[in-house]
């Protein structure tokens, strides 16, 4: 890493909206075992012609913090207006307008990824929440983007279109819509947006794993407002301190004392979920977090099988210990 670029407090490091997985349960539980991360973005809040967030939308943002941003999910200025002045009303200083969701559900409906599919209404609906008469009474609003529908070569237009409006950030997943997780990242893609938008407002998103993996995003695009991360950090819960103090993981993963923290954190986070939610429901979320961490654990594949296969509470942790 360039000395001009180090991984320093002016680096935003912030931990992707991700549906299911990024609740309100473990974002709290996630800050306080662990450190490093600037931001947090709830998954998508659905504004609609109800005017109303569903029960468990407004749990995501019932407890402010200063360092959480709610995302919003529509494709109707109007409904983006209500969404983001009520969020207000709960002291939530910036909202996120999700431009990046590559579900098919989502897209078909022309949200998500599926507004990059019309940039004319996207224009129109950017000029309406940034220009309209109560333009005054919004949080500042930040866009999290994919580079294109069926392309990468979409990214220039649409950074063009981006760099027209008062965007306090701009969170670009280099991949297109039709790429969903797969191939690369596209450096060019992102690059486009580097070259249109001022960089202390762009944040890379994509395939942050490592340390290495930040570096060359950050030696690559110097001056950027931060990074994303969303599987990397599931994976390794450490990374955004390890990002900070660019001190990769050793060769054989977790340390000890590492490893009795992630079996901490992830004690409390069952137990919450199990108060708030019921055993089942626990263990499939869990579960779920455990595809991702998987990963951290290379040689364990007995032991992930067991985790994966527990049918209690008491099953799980004692699964839970035997790798921890």
């Amino acid at each position: 890493m360039t000395e001009g670029n180090k991984t320093e407090n002016r680096i935003s490091i912030e931990m992707a909206p991700m549906e299911g997985i990024t609740t309100a349960t473990f974002r709290r539980v996630y800050a306080k075992w662990f450190a490093g991360v600037d931001r947090m973005y709830t998954p998508f809040l659905a504004a609609n012609q109800t005017h109303k967030f569903k029960t468990r939308e407004k749990k995501e943002t019932e407890q402010y913090s200063p360092d959480l941003v709610p995302q919003i999910l529509t494709d109707k200025a109007e409904h983006f207006i209500w969404a983001a002045k009520e969020l207000k009303l709960l002291g939530y200083t910036e909202v996120n307008l999700n431009a990046g969701c590559p579900s098919a559900t989502v897209t078909i409906k022309k949200k998500g990824a599926g507004m990059l599919r019309d940039l004319a209404a996207m224009r129109s609906f950017l000029d309406i929440i940034f220009g309209g008469d109560e333009a005054g009474d919004m949080p500042e609003i930040s866009i999290k983007t994919r580079a294109g529908v069926s392309s990468c070569d979409e990214a220039d237009e649409i950074a063009v279109l981006y760099s027209g409006y008062p965007f306090s950030a701009i969170i670009v997943h280099p991949r297109s819509r039709d790429d969903q997780y797969d191939n690369t990242p596209d450096l060019k893609a992102f690059g486009a947006f580097y070259e249109r938008i001022s960089h202390d407002r762009l944040v890379f998103n994509g395939d942050i794993r490592s340390v290495k993996d930040a570096e060359k995003i950050l030696d690559h695009f110097p001056g950027i407002r931060g990074i994303m991360t969303g599987r990397g950090l599931l994976a390794d819960p450490f990374l955004p301190e390890r990002i900070r103090s660019r001190e990769s993981m050793g060769d054989v993963g977790f340390s000890d004392r590492e490893k009795a923290i992630v079996h901490g954190f992830l004690t409390e986070l069952y137990d919450e979920y199990e108060r708030d939610l019921s055993e089942g429901t626990a263990l499939l979320k869990m579960k779920d977090l455990w595809n991702f961490m998987a990963v951290s654990f290379p040689d364990s594949e007995k032991k992930l099988k067991a985790i994966r296969k527990a049918r209690s509470g008491l099953e799980y942790k004692a699964a839970v210990k035997s790798i921890l």
